[in-house]
C-alpha cells in the first residue's frame, strides 16, 4: 500500500510539471488614489499587461457593480477608463476590484487588484437669484433664475401662497416662470425657493419680491336682466373651479417659440384693458382679469396666440364658447365669448391657427373676444406677452 501511494504521488507531480504555465497579468491602478475623496465625477483608470497574445477578459467592479471588457485586439496590453459618477454612487466608501485573465492554449492564469475611495458630496447652496423685472407690477409675469453651488434637484418656489416649478437650463442653472397677482399689495412679499441635493437633503431660503402698483382704469357696465341673471354665485363658482383645475396642471415642455405672442385677432381695438375696475348695473363689482378686443364683426377669426395643446373647448354659461390652451411650463391662454369653437380637447394647435370666431356668447354686451393669460395659475396682463413675450431665450 505504501509503495502504491508513493507511485500515485510521483505521477501527480509529473503530470502537474508537464502542464503548460503562463504568467498572470500585471494590473496597475492609476486613479483614483487609495483613499482619495471625490466630490465630483471622476475616472477609474488602470492598465493591464499580459504575455504576448494572452490577455483575456477584464472585469471591473465599482461599488459592487460589474463592468466587463472583452479581450482586446492587441491581446497583450490594455489601457482602460471607467467613468465614476458620484451622484449614482452616493456618499460613502466604495471599493474597486479589477480582475484580468491570461489565456494561452490550455494555460490559464488570473490576477486582481483592489482599491478604495470615498465620495463626499458638498451640501448644495443657492449661490444667486435673479428676478426679472426687479420691481414687478401688479399682474405682471416674473422670470426667476437660480444658480446653485453643487447639483440641485427638485427645485420649486412659492409666491403669493401658491407653488410654482423651476426647470433646468444650461450651465447648471434653474428657471421659473411665476406671476405677480393682480391684487397683490404694493411693497414687498415673501418669495420662497426650496431645493434638494442628490441625497434628498432639502433646504428652503426666503427672499423678498418688490411689488409696485399698476395703473388701472374703471368703468360702469349696464347688463340686461337676461345677461345679468347668468352671474349667479353657483355658476361663477362652478366655472371658476373648472378653469382653475385646468391651469393648475404643469407641463414641463415649452411649446411656444421665443418672442412676443401673436395677437389673437386681426384688427379691432382694445375695448376693456386688463385690471379695469368694473361696476355692474345689476350690482357688484370686479377687476377685469383679461383684455377685451372689440370693434370686430361677429364671425371674424380668432387665432391661437402661440403653439399649445387644447385643454378645454366647450360652451360655458358665463364664458360662452370657450377655449383654453396649455403652452407648457405653467403658461395658458384663454379665449372667451366666441360664436363657435373649431378645435377639440387634446388637439395640438400652432401659433396663428384659427381656433374659433368672434361672438357674444355667455355674459357679453356685444361681439368681442375676452383674451386671458394665466401663469402659475394667476391671471397676468396679456399685453405684456403680446408686446414683449417672456424676455428670455
Amino acid at each position: 500500500m505504501q509503495h502504491g501511494g508513493l507511485v500515485l504521488i510521483l505521477l501527480t507531480l509529473f503530470i502537474t510539471a508537464c502542464q503548460p504555465e503562463i504568467a498572470p497579468p500585471v494590473i496597475t491602478l492609476v486613479t483614483p488614489l487609495e483613499g482619495e475623496v471625490l466630490s465630483g465625477d471622476g475616472e477609474l483608470t488602470f492598465t493591464v499587461l499580459a504575455p504576448e497574445g494572452s490577455l483575456g477578459e477584464v472585469v471591473v467592479q465599482v461599488g459592487g457593480y460589474p463592468v466587463r471588457f472583452p479581450a482586446i485586439e492587441l491581446k497583450s496590453f490594455g489601457r482602460f477608463r471607467v467613468p465614476l459618477e458620484v451622484l449614482e454612487l452616493g456618499e460613502g466608501e466604495h471599493g474597486v476590484l479589477v480582475t484580468a485573465s491570461a489565456v494561452e492554449r490550455e494555460a490559464f492564469s488570473a490576477a486582481s487588484a483592489s482599491r478604495t475611495f470615498r465620495v463626499e458630496l458638498p451640501p448644495v447652496g443657492l449661490e444667486g437669484l435673479t428676478v426679472s423685472p426687479e420691481n414687478v407690477r401688479q399682474g405682471q409675469p416674473v422670470v426667476i433664475d437660480a444658480r446653485f453651488t453643487g447639483a440641485a434637484t427638485e427645485v420649486s418656489g412659492r409666491l403669493f401662497e401658491r407653488d410654482f416649478n423651476f426647470y433646468p437650463v444650461g450651465g447648471g442653472g434653474w428657471r421659473a416662470l411665476a406671476a405677480c397677482r393682480l391684487f397683490a399689495e404694493p411693497g414687498t412679499t415673501p418669495l420662497l425657493v426650496s431645493y434638494a441635493d442628490s441625497l434628498g437633503r432639502r433646504k428652503q431660503e426666503e427672499f423678498e419680491l418688490s411689488v409696485r402698483a399698476g395703473s388701472f382704469s374703471s368703468c360702469y357696465i349696464t347688463l340686461s336682466p337676461g345677461v345679468g341673471g347668468k352671474l349667479s354665485a353657483e355658476t361663477i363658482e362652478r366655472e371658476s373651479a373648472r378653469v382653475n383645475e385646468a391651469v393648475k396642471r404643469y407641463s414641463p415642455e415649452q411649446l411656444w417659440e421665443a418672442g412676443p405672442f401673436r395677437r389673437p385677432v386681426d384688427g379691432g381695438r382694445v375695448t376693456s384693458p386688463f385690471g379695469e375696475k368694473r361696476t355692474f348695473s345689476t350690482g357688484g363689482s370686479e377687476s377685469h382679469i383679461g383684455t377685451d378686443f372689440g370693434g370686430l364683426a361677429e364671425g371674424s377669426p380668432v387665432y391661437a396666440s402661440a403653439r399649445g395643446r387644447v385643454v378645454i373647448a366647450g360652451e360655458f354659461i358665463i364664458r360662452g364658447h370657450f377655449v383654453c390652451l396649455d403652452h407648457g411650463r405653467g403658461l395658458f391662454t384663454l379665449y372667451n365669448h366666441m360664436s363657435e369653437t373649431l378645435v377639440s380637447e387634446g388637439e395640438m394647435v400652432e401659433a396663428g391657427q384659427r381656433i374659433g370666431s368672434i361672438g357674444q356668447t355667455g355674459v357679453a354686451t356685444g361681439p368681442h373676444l375676452h383674451f386671458e393669460v394665466r401663469l402659475a395659475t394667476w391671471a397676468v396682463d396679456p399685453m405684456t406677452l403680446l408686446s414683449e413675450g417672456l424676455s428670455f431665450e
